[in-house]
């Protein structure tokens, strides 16, 4: 059965799901294959179309669910991805009235005596909250975001339907359990959470300005700490025009370079240097200033963080990916990601030394990173590695920061402008004096472990003692266990029932030979031994073939 399952999915896979659906063996198809199986039928757009329009309709936690997860490329589709990433927050505008009375009630004063001027027609209206420009008593201008009144309890209220879908999913399907559906779902929450205070979103603001503090020609909006609360945030408002803008594309092509060259600055040293970046960065949150010749970046609801050692793993990652090397791309990501034991290491380092030799010939200046990342994700989600949260949001940052340089110029290449920054982290990993401090961590955690060693080993030796010692075995182990055991029971239940058998039909030669027995009320105790044996004998048999496990 399991055979036949595997041929009518190979069938299915290519194309020829009609086959199966018209002789009744649809049922044999997994889910994921029935989900990839149209896909390949033509309707790829359509599908995916019908995702985002369910996600519009489901209202403000959706469409921010899936804007989330559009940086799943570990988890999705590419299809779908691409579809997600078009999902907006058409929603019509708050009653400015209502605005107000929020802004009353969050800073204690009406709106006329916080600021001089308040635009009452929103600049912005999204799900959760809208934005107004305003200037200040003292006169500064600013961007003033209020949250919708409500959404708070109806984000909340969907998170928690939300999660006890995930649970039932992953008890009806192995797809769902195998991908750790309801871990997905608890992460989309924390971040959708995170969006919801805006004191978080201010520090993360804050946090970014101080990355660039100084910095002349990036710049990040100072925040308004007295007219900012977890329902209002205040910051400065950032002159210029959306990167993409048909002025900036219209530029000559030495002025592109220098812009597009100031954005990959921005984000190599926010994610590789610093740990802390901008995980949204769309072209309506970046803006240029013409006048100041100067970048400036808004928008700081989702952000990404890296420790240290993940920034080390992610470099590496990327040098591999650089360099073609199989090796490197692996190591680094069997660091970063959540490998299960059950997966095949060989067939793994197989798929991506396939992926790495299709890019072999084409020159860095004309790989496209975006691909190669999402083909090596691919490959992991094939083999159900499990990509770091973190590490799938840096990617998507790295793929969107590529899109928008294409799109100013698709001569413009990520790589060749990043290359002198990849160079200078290679040079800061290689330097002997980073060297050696990575060595004296590396020597005081070995010490650390070294001296807790023999508390360790005690406390292991009382459980042992005491018979408090538990060995734990992974599932599969287990399992396989229980298979090995099955085999042999059902080969001894198989002797035992041919000896029995055996010895009936020894019964039957001695009655033939001796004469024919009956019970008292006449019944044929030979006949009915032979029925009653052999009848037991086939049952014995097709339970033990029926299992398999023989």
């Amino acid at each position: 059965m399991n055979r036949y399952r595997e041929i009518v999915s190979i069938i299915a896979r290519n194309g020829y799901v009609y086959i199966i659906e018209e002789i009744g063996l649809r049922h044999l198809v997994s889910t994921k294959e029935r989900v990839l199986t149209d896909f390949r039928e033509g309707n790829v757009k359509e599908y995916a179309n019908r995702i985002r329009s369910l996600f519009e309709e489901l209202g403000p936690t959706f469409i921010k669910i899936g804007q989330v997860l559009s940086i799943r490329s570990d988890f999705l589709p590419v299809e779908i991805i691409r579809e997600l990433e078009k999902l907006q927050d058409h929603v019509p505008s708050v009653p400015v009235a209502e605005i107000n009375e929020s802004i009353r009630k969050e800073l204690g004063k009406p709106v006329e005596e916080i600021f001089l001027q308040f635009n009452e027609k929103c600049v912005a209206a999204a799900s959760i909250g809208q934005v107004h420009s305003a200037i200040l008593k003292t006169g500064e201008h600013v961007m003033v975001k209020v949250q919708r009144p409500g959404i708070h309890k109806v984000v909340y209220t969907d998170l928690e339907i939300l999660k006890d879908l995930a649970i039932l999913l992953e008890k009806r399907y192995k797809l769902a359990k195998d991908y750790r559906l309801s871990a997905v779902v608890n992460e989309l929450s924390k971040s959708i959470k995170k969006e919801l205070d805006y004191l978080q979103e201010a520090r993360n603001t804050e946090t970014i300005q101080l990355q660039f503090n100084g910095h002349e020609r990036i710049k990040v909006p100072t925040v308004y700490w007295d007219y900012t609360t977890s329902h209002i945030l205040t910051v400065e408002a950032m002159p210029g025009v959306k990167i993409t803008d048909r002025l900036i594309i219209s530029l000559p092509m030495e002025r592109k370079r220098k812009i597009a060259d100031l954005l990959v600055e921005s984000f190599v040293g926010q994610i590789f240097v610093e740990g802390f970046f901008h995980a949204d960065p769309h072209p309506g949150n970046i803006r240029y200033d013409y006048v100041e010749d100067r970048l400036g970046l808004i928008d700081f609801g989702q952000v990404g963080s890296l420790t240290a050692r993940m920034r080390y793993d992610a470099t590496t990652l990327l040098i591999g990916l650089m360099r073609e090397d199989t090796d490197t791309i692996v190591k680094a990501l069997y660091r970063l990601a959540d490998v299960p034991p059950t997966v095949n290491e060989k067939n793994f380092y197989d798929d991506i030394e396939r992926i790495r030799k299709r890019y072999i010939h084409i020159p860095l200046g004309e790989l496209n990173l975006g691909l190669a990342i999402q083909e090596v994700f691919a490959s992991a989600q094939d083999h159900q590695i499990i990509i770091n949260s973190e590490l799938t949001m840096t990617a998507k940052t790295l793929i969107t920061v590529e899109g928008i340089i294409k799109e100013i110029d698709p001569d413009i290449n990520l790589l060749t402008l990043a290359k002198p920054y990849g160079e200078k982290l290679l040079f800061d990993r290689y330097n002997p004096a980073n060297m050696g401090k990575r060595m004296l961590e590396n020597a005081e955690s070995f010490s650390d472990s070294l001296t807790n060693m023999p508390g360790k080993i005690e406390k292991l030796v009382n459980q042992s003692i005491n018979g408090e010692l538990t060995i734990v075995a992974s599932l599969s182990e287990i399992k396989e266990i229980l298979k090995k055991l099955d085999r042999v029971s059902n080969k001894i239940s198989f002797s035992l029932s041919m000896i029995a058998f055996s010895i009936v039909l020894l019964a039957v030669v001695i009655g033939v030979t001796f004469g024919n027995a009956s019970f008292p009320t006449g019944l044929p105790i030979i006949e009915v031994s032979i029925f009653i044996g052999f009848f037991m004998f086939l049952w014995i048999l097709v339970s033990i073939f029926k299992s398999g496990l023989f």
